[in-house]
């Protein structure tokens, strides 16, 4: 499809033809799905094996699954205290943070995320785009690197002045049978104006949605996150660009490995004075014969028929092993992602301390990359919020004003973590600065929190009655002094 025509100016100004960008990340997506081909010689006399060995996917998925494998938990809390016997502003953030995660769970947010980190690590960077709708309610879209398009304050990078989305809708040969949606967000005079129309592969306008539209939002309501980067930088850098020389060459190795044991494991006969015809009539299968006949002219010359067997010599192995290791470790290095197949943690001590330490360079990857995601997080929190306000999404437009705070808590999936984390709430239960209900919410797994909280309720009501019938039966018959108590 033919985006030249249609993104005109906004695809070549200031930070160059992003058409040669799109190009290269769309080869970054290629690379992590396997497409991983070389050239070989065309002239040799067999074909050469090509093993391809995805390790690119494999460290991309692993770092992407402990980061967000275990949702984040987004804690809402009140900012004023409560009068004693009071807890309005404790249920107003209670109400707000039920608020936010039917909206996430309509959203199948902890599954978009999850994928996007895998989108951010492949092209550098992700879009977080939010629509609000009266009817349909709040959207979060992400989008890879391919698809949008941003422009920055000149002085201040931080500050997002218009994006651009391209969405094809159809995958047509015929460029006018094709689709592709055009989206151009931006802040004019301190308002949000959206254009949005929809062209052929020719980019003859087919429909406008849109035209010069004021949101009545002051702010762009999109987040984009990049993957490391230095400062200034607006595109991040792509995971698969760091890896792929690693990549090519265990590819290669691995292959050539493949061939030489191919032609170099077997041993090869050898057969010496012997005549035509009896060499012919050889067969090699277990427990045959051979009729080795000497030739005619040897044998005149007192030389006998010969056959033996000439083992191979090939031997590279210790060589070949820790080259491939190297090249390997390279690549787990790369992204602090450790290398724990059962080979590696051979004479590793499996307690948690020790598997927490064997895990240190990936969490520190880790925390590097959340203070990026981190504040793109809660902007993106705060962004819904505010259109639930200005749009009164879900009639919800009280709940969203209420004043509090957030919090987003990190869930690594090491076991060691999560039990001091769970102990560490559970004070936090037991000395009433956090509700019931919001520690199940973050531990626990329940089809209906509020029905649990009512049967425990229930159940203490229990007890409770039960105690009080066996003090008022103790008193009404009081035990003498020479009874006594059977269990």
């Amino acid at each position: 499809m033919n985006y030249n025509q249609i993104l005109n100016t906004e695809i070549e100004g200031i930070y160059g033809d992003y058409l040669k960008k799109v190009n290269k990340i769309n080869e970054y997506y290629s690379i992590y799905s396997g497409e991983q081909e070389w050239s070989t010689p065309d002239d040799l006399d067999y074909i050469p094996t090509k093993k391809i060995t995805n390790i690119i996917k494999k460290l991309i998925n692993t770092k992407a699954r402990f980061m967000f494998g275990k949702e984040p938990y987004f804690d809402i809390r009140q900012i004023e205290e409560d009068e004693e016997k009071s807890t309005k502003y404790e249920d107003e953030a209670q109400e707000k943070e039920d608020l936010l995660y039917k909206i996430l769970k309509e959203n199948k947010f902890h599954s978009k995320l999850l994928k996007a980190k895998k989108d951010c690590s492949i092209g550098g960077k992700i879009a977080i785009k939010l629509w609000g709708h009266k009817e349909k309610g709040l959207k979060i879209i992400f989008s890879p690197a391919q698809e949008f398009f941003p422009q920055y304050n000149l002085d201040d990078v931080d500050q997002l002045e218009k994006v651009v989305f391209l969405y094809a809708l159809n995958n047509e040969a015929n460029p006018e049978d094709q689709r592709i949606k055009k989206q151009t967000w931006e802040l004019i005079n301190g308002k949000c104006i959206l254009n949005e129309t929809t062209h052929d592969g020719r980019s003859t306008l087919i429909a406008t949605e849109y035209q010069d539209y004021n949101t009545g939002l002051d702010f762009i309501p999109v987040i984009i996150i990049q993957n490391g980067g230095l400062t200034g930088e607006t595109e991040g850098t792509s995971d698969v660009a760091e890896l792929w020389s690693n990549q090519n060459t265990y590819n290669k190795l691995t292959s050539d490995d493949v061939d030489a044991i191919r032609f170099q494991m077997f041993g090869q006969d050898i057969v010496t004075d012997a005549n035509e015809d009896s060499i012919k009539n050889i067969k090699v299968a277990p427990g045959a014969m051979v009729d080795l006949q000497t030739d005619t002219t040897h044998a005149s010359e007192g030389r006998q028929a010969k056959m033996e067997r000439l083992e191979s010599g090939f031997s590279y192995d210790s060589k070949f092993k820790d080259t491939i290791d190297r090249i390997k470790n390279d690549m787990y290095d790369t992204l602090d992602v450790p290398n724990v197949s059962l080979e590696q943690l051979k004479g590793l001590m499996q307690s948690g301390k020790s598997m927490k330490a064997l895990y240190w360079g990936l969490i520190a990857a880790c925390e590097e990359d959340w203070t990026e995601w981190g504040p793109a997080l809660e902007q993106m929190i705060d962004y819904i919020f505010k259109m639930v306000d200005i749009y009164n999404l879900y009639g919800a437009r009280s709940i969203a004003r209420y004043e509090t705070t957030l919090e987003i808590q990190k869930n690594y999936p090491i076991q060691e973590d999560e039990d001091d984390k769970k102990g560490i709430d559970m004070q936090e239960v037991i000395s009433n600065v956090r509700s019931r209900k919001s520690y199940m919410k973050k531990w626990g797994e329940y089809p209906d929190i509020d029905a649990e909280l009512k049967q425990i309720h229930l159940e203490q009501q229990l007890l409770q009655d039960s105690f009080t019938r066996s003090l008022i039966d103790d008193i009404d018959d009081p035990i003498d002094d020479d009874e006594t108590l059977e269990e």
